[in-house]
């Protein structure tokens, strides 16, 4: 296997993360996988750059076929995208790092038909794939609960077209979200964080358990009467109950939670078109992730990549068998 012409391309000295404005800028900045695999680097290895973990050398080359990194001193190799969601690919990592831009900074989002017209892939497949990859790496392990006072309520979601194609039909499931409870300048209501979840039903069985998960303890919580919030003052919260007495009331009621609920299947339907209800999940986590940095756009990219760094990959099958789905809803 030969050596690529790079040697001991990782640098010790840290490099700062950059924020392309515009899809030119990104392209000058990553147009080689040496660029590419510096930048993950950086975010994979921090300031000291890889050390070789027997015998702490920090030289290396790198076999550019499979982006192998070999220690100069004792031999010892691996994979420079090991225990990444890029792991396995034969593909080079500029086109995850393409896909990766074009899926944090389309406002809104990108299909997997669309990503396979952009990267000219040789079946669609691949972008299918790539898409639930990178969708996996938008709901962050490490991110904080919500806190505050919040709107929670739920809805029943279609997961394919209607007849004319302008509203959802098909299967429904179950979705509840919950918002922080902002006002902007002129005293509207206004979002602030949100978190989605995908629940089989209404009980206090499937209620409360994302609540606890996503929401700080001694928040604030208003819901509607429905009797599967009852019981959240036993764990701490502040629970504010507002009855609704038509469903012409309920998106005056909760401003801001049928906001996200009308927006999001506008994007469904917008964007996707049909989504299965096994995968409805992830593309839950792709508009919170989304959603929750619209107001600072430029570090979406570095927040993807940097989850993705730290996702373990996924196959095809893990995707598409039914007893192998499984899309992380981590605890807040």
């Amino acid at each position: 296997m030969t050596l690529s012409k790079f040697k001991t391309v990782l640098e010790p000295n840290h490099r700062p993360l950059v924020f392309p404005k515009t899809i030119v800028d990104f392209v000058d900045l990553f147009n080689t996988d040496e660029k590419c695999l510096n930048y993950i680097s950086n975010i994979k290895w921090g300031n000291g750059g890889w050390k070789c973990p027997y015998c702490h050398h920090k030289k290396f080359w790198i076999k550019q076929r499979n982006n192998i990194i070999h220690c100069v001193n004792c031999g010892y190799e691996e994979s420079f995208i090991a225990n990444t969601t890029m792991r396995y690919t034969k593909t080079s990592i500029r086109y995850w790092f393409m896909a990766m831009y074009l899926v944090a900074t389309y406002k809104a989002g990108l299909s997997a038909m669309e990503l396979y017209r952009q990267l000219n892939f040789g079946c669609y497949e691949t972008a299918w794939t790539w898409l639930h990859k990178i969708r996996m790496a938008m709901a962050n392990p490490e991110r904080t609960k919500l806190s505050g006072d919040i709107e929670v309520d739920e809805t029943y979601i279609q997961t394919g077209t209607g007849e004319k194609g302008r509203k959802l039909g098909g299967e429904a499931t179950l979705v509840v979200c919950a918002v922080e409870m902002k006002y902007n300048k002129k005293g509207y209501p206004a979002s602030g964080r949100i978190r989605l979840r995908q629940i089989p039903d209404a009980s206090a069985d499937s209620l409360h358990p994302f609540i606890t998960d996503n929401i700080v303890r001694g928040s604030t919580i208003k819901t509607d009467g429905w009797r599967g919030y009852s019981g959240l003052e036993d764990y701490g919260y502040n629970h504010f109950v507002d009855v609704i007495g038509k469903p012409s009331e309920a998106s005056k009621k909760f401003p801001r939670v049928h906001r996200i609920f009308s927006n999001m299947k506008a994007w469904l339907i917008g964007t996707h078109r049909f989504v299965s209800i096994k995968h409805m999940q992830n593309y839950l986590n792709e508009y919170t992730f989304r959603f929750n940095r619209r107001g600072n756009v430029k570090r979406v990219f570095n927040d993807l990549l940097k989850i993705a760094v730290n996702m373990p990959a996924r196959t095809l099958k893990e995707f598409t068998e039914p007893e192998r789905v499984y899309y992380i809803n981590p605890e807040g």
